[in-house]
């Protein structure tokens, strides 16, 4: 879910590198150029480095107008410096109105002690900065541009700035729109706290095990809810659980109880993952985790649990809580991002949502200093794929025994045998929060949690890299400032950009869903079915969305025959056995109370009725002006068209 947004402060572009002269060394920038002049009318671009420093200027240029990228450092030389030393500005229509913001010489402008811009003058004609996001906001202010200009010959002698990589405030213009497919939300239960994950039993007793974020799994059995709890895991999870402290329904946090997963052949009494279930769970510290931070850090906020537990061999709607055989322990940074999704994929193999550690940008402590998500050397930011049996029961398996010797390493993950965590299936995720696979197609489809601007759905392969932290969405992301912006230049061309995305104009944190595979409604067949935990965290806003990922067009669900509006929290989805999507939600915001319910998305009619064109459950004028808008169309269509 959205982590809480912190201020900090980042150093743009490299570090600067200073001989003990004063001079400014070549590795301090990421571009140079070199001004010579005309007389005292204009400068002259004499020279530039590197060849492709895309300055947007040709050598011999006069006071030409220069591309510069937010974030970057800039070298500026000039030959004859002491008679026509260069001032960065706003830069007004005349001399009289520009606001010099860095000067050249003796002169002394107000950016100069600036840390970000990091203004450094060696005397003798050469000047370095990097051009921030509070320097170019200076040399806009009042309607300015921004500019340069020689100080004594401010009148003639003077140029433009062209600022690349800017902010963007509305990445995502275009409005997520009101779709055709209307549907019906059918209460399956009610009264829980924060249902987050369902899962169906594959051992056709058409059981639905729904797990809450407060830690206890319940069992659904022909529509109802069992009075007792198939298991209850909250007394191992962390504590307080709460960031507010009022410890109510109005209270928020994103550690608790997350993914449940069902062994695939929890079935089959010859198998060893005969009645076998996996949790993922927020617990206290306790002893060395199995990962931690790259480098590691000395506060960690808690662990991340993936532990196996057995059916009770005398009531098969309960689990052995002496059953628990813990496999992995995460060292979490902070408090959010957590991930938690649990789902065997087609190929047998348990795969595992982890965040990237939480705080803001990927750039807190027990970060490092590239960010978790573009760190394969720790799991944070990932997601990971093992085989979670006990080794010693597939004692022929190929795939190696795992550092801990509790599970196995498929022998095909993309890192086994070279740098990275062999653990890793797929890396540079932010807060992967909900995932699945297509029941039909096997697609892994994950829905990544933004931090301020863009959501976005991805479909994962093997050893694909998702952009975190250097992009939001398709966007490029600046960890200094937390914005985005559409300058994608110097970014590694590896980084895969998600199939579907939306801004915060629409809501602040996806929640992934699956492809509809079920019958009740024909036409959801094969889009993807999410939604958006709130438009806020205030109150409940919530939202319903399906999406052809195929061309990345998503539309809003129309919910029931009054399109009426959600009001509630988004937590979750779960799909049973026949492709059917159930819906979890809350009218709280955090994990207390008893406004948790789940819902099956069901069709808004209870029975198509012929002619009933629009899906409105009645045949009226709307379906006549339908057919009769649209009746050459159906004339001039031939057989297969």
């Amino acid at each position: 879910m959205q982590g809480n947004r912190f201020k900090i402060t980042f150093l743009f572009g490299l570090a600067i590198i200073l001989n003990v002269s004063g001079i400014v060394t070549a590795s301090s920038h990421d571009a140079a150029w070199s001004f010579g002049n005309i007389g005292n009318f204009s400068y002259r671009l004499d020279a530039f480095s590197p060849a492709d420093a895309d300055l947007g200027a040709g050598i011999g240029q006069e006071d030409p107008t220069l591309t510069v990228h937010l974030g970057r450092r800039y070298q500026v030389k000039v030959t004859n410096y002491t008679v026509h030393p260069l001032q960065i500005l706003a830069k007004g229509p005349a001399a009289g109105s520009d606001i010099p913001l860095l000067s050249m010489g003796p002169t002394t402008s107000s950016f100069e002690s600036d840390p970000e811009v990091a203004w450094q003058d060696n005397g003798t004609g050469t000047v370095v900065f990097t051009m921030t996001l509070s320097l170019y906001n200076a040399m806009i202010d009042s309607g300015r541009v921004p500019g340069y200009r020689c100080l004594p010959h401010a009148s003639t002698m003077r140029g433009n700035f062209n600022v690349l990589g800017l902010p963007l405030a509305d990445p995502v213009p275009e409005p997520i729109e009101k779709g055709v497919v209307s549907i019906e939300l059918e209460t399956v239960a009610s009264g829980l706290p924060a249902p987050v994950d369902l899962k169906p039993a594959p051992d056709g007793t058409g059981r639905l095990f729904v797990a809450d974020q407060s830690g206890v799994i319940y069992t659904i059995l022909n529509g109802q809810l069992l009075p007792s709890p198939f298991l209850d895991l909250s007394s191992r999870l962390v504590t307080p659980l709460g960031i507010i402290g009022s410890f109510d329904e109005n209270d928020y946090d994103e550690r608790g109880q997350f993914g449940i997963a069902l062994h695939p052949d929890f079935a089959v009494p010859e198998s060893p993952g005969y009645q076998k279930i996996y949790t993922y769970t927020s617990e206290p510290v306790s002893g060395a985790a199995d990962f931690t931070t790259d480098p590691p850090i000395a506060n960690v906020n808690h662990h991340s649990v993936i532990a196996e537990w057995q059916l009770n061999s005398r009531n098969s709607d309960e689990i052995n809580p002496a059953s628990r055989r813990e496999i992995i322990r995460i060292d979490q940074p902070q408090f959010n991002h957590n991930g938690g999704m649990l789902a065997f994929g087609p190929d047998g193999y348990l795969y595992i949502s982890l965040g990237d550690g939480g705080a803001a940008n990927d750039v807190a402590e027990g970060h490092g200093e590239t960010g978790n998500g573009q760190n394969n050397n720790t799991v944070h930011g990932s997601i990971l794929r093992i085989d979670p049996l006990e080794p010693t029961l597939i004692p022929n398996s190929a795939d190696p025994v795992s550092a801990n010797g509790k599970y196995r390493i498929p022998a095909d993950n993309p890192f086994v045998g070279t740098d990275g965590m062999d653990e890793i299936y797929a890396y540079g995720f932010r807060n992967p929060f909900v995932f699945s696979f297509d029941s039909a197609t096997g697609r892994l489809i994950v829905a990544d949690v933004g931090q301020n601007y863009v959501e976005e759905i991805d479909i994962v392969e093997k050893g694909g890299n998702y952009g975190w932290n250097l992009k939001e969405g398709t966007f490029r992301f600046d960890p200094g400032t937390g914005t985005v912006s559409d300058n994608s230049g110097g970014l590694p061309a590896s980084l895969i950009d998600p199939v579907a995305q939306y801004d915060h104009d629409e809501g602040i944190s996806v929640i992934g869903g699956f492809i509809y595979r079920g019958s009740a409604i024909p036409e959801l067949f094969g889009k993807y079915v999410f939604g958006d935990f709130s438009r806020g965290f205030s109150e409940p806003g919530g939202r319903l969305f399906y999406a052809d990922l195929d061309i990345g067009l998503i539309r809003e669900l129309v919910i029931g025959v009054d399109d009426r509006d959600l009001n509630l929290y988004v937590k979750g989805f779960g799909q049973d056995l026949d492709g059917e999507i159930y819906l979890l939600a809350s009218s709280n915001l955090g994990p207390y109370g008893t406004g948790g319910k789940v819902l099956k998305i069901v069709d808004l009619c209870l029975y198509r009725i012929p002619g009933d064109v629009n899906n409105d459950c009645q045949v009226n004028m709307e379906d006549y002006d339908i057919l009769l808008e649209h009746w050459m169309e159906s004339a001039v269509r031939t057989p297969g068209n």
